[in-house]
């Protein structure tokens, strides 16, 4: 019997706001769920140099097959 899927799923998620608004953490629950659903994760967090208030950013992947490169494609 073969167990692969014929669906692969891939998922690229791109979270955006200020500094001190849970951005990168919630892209590390999302990257965690991942970890714990034995998927391939990339996470990319992307903030400024301000302690608060400056623009933070942070990409999500997760995917069944392994991750080349942390870039979003269009």
């Amino acid at each position: 019997m073969n167990n692969t899927n014929p669906i692969d799923m891939t998922e690229e998620i791109i979270i955006a706001g200020f500094g001190g608004q849970g951005v990168l953490s919630m892209g590390k629950i999302l990257a965690y769920s991942g970890v714990m659903q034995n998927q391939e994760v990339s996470w990319m967090p992307s903030y400024g140099p301000e302690m608060r208030g400056g623009t933070a950013n942070v990409t999500v992947i997760v995917s069944d097959e392994r991750i080349s490169s942390p870039i979003i494609h269009e």
